[in-house]
């Protein structure tokens, strides 16, 4: 999916920052990044959406798990709720409340 963001929305982005900073003269920001259209679009997305970079701290972690299902290898990170299985093409998160069972079954190459 492609999404074409107008550069309209970033300079209304920057009116807004600009009349902050004059309200606000002498306090130094951080901010200094450039911020672009695509940026723009993505911080609207999740602050509409209520979604925070920081899911917790990570319990504990598995480095490069070899696995049947979903097939290849990931990285397992454990958080108080939920674990999140990375890899190289795709992202998991698994609730815990939704794990009936586990089973780890021998390969039959040992």
């Amino acid at each position: 999916m492609r999404f074409h963001v107008p550069n309209n929305e970033l300079d209304i982005y920057y009116a807004e920052k600009n009349k902050n900073k004059e309200e606000t003269k002498g306090e130094e920001s951080s901010e200094d990044e450039e911020m672009t259209a695509a940026k723009l679009f993505d911080l609207k997305i999740n602050q509409k959406a209520n979604l925070s970079q920081s899911a917790g701290l990570v319990v504990a972690s598995i480095q490069d798990l070899p696995m049947l299902i979903p097939r290849g290898n990931y990285s397992l990170d454990f958080y108080s709720n939920f674990c999140k299985l990375h890899g190289k093409t795709h992202d998991y998160k698994v609730m815990f409340k939704d794990i009936n069972r586990i089973f780890m079954l021998q390969k039959p190459d040992g």
